[in-house]
This record gives C-alpha cells, structure tokens and sequence, in this order.
C-alpha cells in the first residue's frame, strides 16, 4: 500500500511540474506599443483581435504572435475599424 501511494505522489509531483514548466514557458511579456520603424520578430500569428465599433475610425489592435525565441508576444498597434470597409 505504501508503494502504490508514493507512485501516485510521484505522479502527482511529475504533473505538477510539467504543468509549472509548461505554463512559465507559454508565459507572455507585457505589451508592446507599435511605432514607426519598431523591428518585428513575428514567426507565427496567433491571434489579433479589436474592439467592435459602427464608426470608421482608428482603433486599438492587439496582436498575440510567437517570436523566433518561441515566446509569445504581445503587440497594440493602430488600424481602421471594420465598420471602414463597410461604408459607415
């Protein structure tokens, strides 16, 4: 009985940290403001996602990307809303 419970502390252990070490390698930097000129390391888009408005206006984008480090950043920049290209 003793073996069978320090198996599954064991597992439990080796869980959790595979879970500690997945979450501090996914773990994501603060917020970079996009500007003129700013070098981009973008190897792979993982999502942009911006407000919905009924105006043609500029807005907040933010863009969550992985670098060629394999971190995930975040990007805010400014674009014209949706409602632009629907003639609002």
């Amino acid at each position: 009985m003793i073996n069978k419970h320090a198996k599954n502390l064991a597992n439990i252990f080796i869980a959790s940290l595979v879970f500690l070490i997945s979450g501090h390698a996914l773990a994501e930097n603060q917020i970079t403001t996009y500007t003129y000129g700013l070098k981009l390391d973008i190897a792979k888009v993982l999502s942009i996602s911006k407000p919905k408005t009924h105006t043609c206006k500029p807005v907040d984008h933010l863009m969550k990307y992985i670098d060629s480090a394999g971190n995930i950043q975040t990007l805010k920049f400014k674009a014209l809303s949706d409602a632009c290209s629907k003639g609002h």
